[in-house]
């Protein structure tokens, strides 16, 4: 059974999972080059990781985005998806977002994620683009002052 949601650093013992679970989704079943699969904003970033036992099976980074976050690397292992992972993930990202004072949640989505982050607040903003080879497209969820979760109109 899944854990609750754990915020590490960089330097933590659990990043090293979260990199494995990223690679295996990004690099492996997406085929995102595996050079720009870690960044520079890995270092600045917050983590995020559900384990189950000592396995990383979830993971998301949140990076300061003006004042916005910006949520990035969201990746759940292949055979638990569909399980509200992911949404938890996302839901936290509300929290700390909102914790910090933030402005908005940003994130570029795979447009075949597009409907989940829909049912979670988010709204396209701008064009389809390349990323990796992946079609993407810029989503945003504003956040009203006094932490309640707002929606972007269209």
């Amino acid at each position: 059974m899944a854990s609750e949601i754990r915020a590490i650093r960089s330097d933590s013992p659990l990043y090293a999972g979260a990199l494995r679970l990223r690679y295996e989704v990004f690099v492996l079943e997406q085929a995102v080059p595996e050079a720009i699969e870690v960044d520079e904003h890995d270092a600045e970033a917050q983590h995020f990781v559900i384990q189950d036992g000592a396995e990383v099976v979830a993971t998301m980074r949140l990076v300061p985005y003006g004042d916005a976050l910006k949520v990035g690397r969201v990746a759940v292992r292949k055979e638990l998806r569909g399980r509200g992972l992911g949404r938890r993930m996302i839901e936290e990202a509300v929290r700390v977002a909102e914790a910090q004072r933030a402005r908005a949640l940003v994130l570029s989505s795979q447009v075949v994620a597009v409907p989940f982050y829909r049912k979670l607040g988010f709204v396209e903003e701008g064009p389809v683009f390349d990323e990796a080879g992946i079609p993407h497209t810029r989503m945003v969820r504003l956040l009203r002052p006094g932490g309640e979760a707002g929606q972007k109109k269209q």
